[in-house]
């Protein structure tokens, strides 16, 4: 494996890990606003 091939590698693990808290931090806000939403 160069090291072109190994930053290419770490750059795609990074936007998936990325996503992957974008999407967690949307479904722990839609949790909150719900809750303050029924609470409130």
């Amino acid at each position: 494996m160069t090291r072109d091939e190994l930053n290419r590698e770490l750059r795609m693990h990074s936007a998936t890990w990325q996503a992957v808290v974008l999407v967690y931090g949307v479904l722990v806000g839609t949790l909150v606003f719900s809750a303050m939403a029924i609470v409130g």
